[in-house]
């Protein structure tokens, strides 16, 4: 491979993935507040888990769908032209593969926003479509099932799943399967915070409601209206 067009793929796509379209949108419609952060209520009501993660969802809980789609879609599509030109450009080289990851690294982990990006599923969703469409389809559909049972690993899983689609569709030890590896563990990465503090909060005693929370956030989205559960300071 060409190093310097590996470069350019690296930091090219870091660049373009630390594009923070929900605090774009966040600073637009509420200038001066800090962008609304989601929380995770304990069953037994004393605490919260709050996430450090600034995305569409937060997006369309403060505003509602319009713009919470509307984020997604440019999260989606940060990740899918970019990965796209690549792919075409260089068909016989895995450079749509680096500057997916580096896309996805710049997302999780934006230089502009002291390393702390969004949730990192529409970017995933975006870059799939450039690389395997159908390969989008059936993991995002794998992810929502499993989610069914187990909502808090539904994103996880949905991301995982893109391991065994690639061994399977480009075979065992490819550059594809590889690629599905390293972004899961990129994924894991920028999770880690949200899973660290719910360890803390299970060892002390807690159990997270994220089914309580999951219905906060589709109530909030579909009447359009803020979370009622969020604090003052959020945007109206």
């Amino acid at each position: 491979m060409n190093p310097a067009i590996v470069a350019a793929a690296v930091v090219g796509g870091y660049l373009i993935g630390s594009i923070s379209f929900a605090r774009i949108i966040f600073a637009r419609l509420s200038p001066g507040s800090e962008p609304l952060l989601l929380e995770t209520p304990t069953t037994d009501g004393e605490t919260a888990l709050v996430s450090h993660a600034v995305g569409a969802t937060n997006v369309m809980v403060a505003f509602g769908p319009k713009w919470g789609m509307a984020t997604m879609a440019l999260d989606a599509a940060k990740a899918f032209f970019p990965t796209l030109a690549f792919g075409l450009a260089f068909p016989d080289q895995p450079y749509d593969l680096i500057c997916a990851t580096a896309v996805l690294v710049g997302h999780l982990f934006p230089v502009w926003y002291r390393f702390s990006g969004g949730g990192g599923n529409s970017s995933v969703l975006g870059m799939l479509l450039a690389i395997s469409p159908l390969g989008a389809v059936i993991t995002h559909a794998g992810g929502y099932l499993i989610g069914r049972f187990a909502p808090a690993i539904a994103y996880m899983a949905g991301v995982a799943l893109t391991i065994p689609w690639f061994a399977w569709r480009n075979g065992i030890g490819s550059p594809e399967m590889v690629f599905g590896i390293v972004i899961t563990f990129v994924y894991f990465l920028g999770q880690l915070p949200e899973l660290v503090k719910g360890i803390r909060l299970m060892r002390q005693g807690h159990k997270l409601d994220v089914e309580r929370t999951m219905r906060l956030m589709k109530e909030a989205a579909s009447s359009g209206r803020q979370n009622p559960e969020s604090d003052g300071d959020s945007p109206p």
